[in-house]
């Protein structure tokens, strides 16, 4: 299993586990975007390269309330 399998399913097992975790803090069209995202990376993920990888992670992150909160504090800085 090479880095980039592994990195797959981390970051499939960690997306799962964020939208468990965060489930009643997300609003439907939220948790609908970030159940997207895990079927896709889950269906096409394999053909990802590390950094796309990444980028669609970034952006999964941004449907998290707690981290788009601080990156909306940090910006106002």
């Amino acid at each position: 299993m090479n880095n980039s399998h592994r990195l797959l399913e981390k970051s499939i097992e960690s997306l799962k586990m964020i939208r468990s975790e965060m489930h009643d803090d997300m609003d439907s069209s939220e948790q609908a975007k970030l159940d997207k995202v895990i079927a896709d990376l889950e269906e096409y993920g394999a053909e990802m390269s590390p950094n796309q990888l990444l980028n669609v992670l970034g952006k999964c992150l941004l449907l998290v309330p707690a981290v788009e909160k601080l990156l909306t504090a940090l910006s106002k800085l």
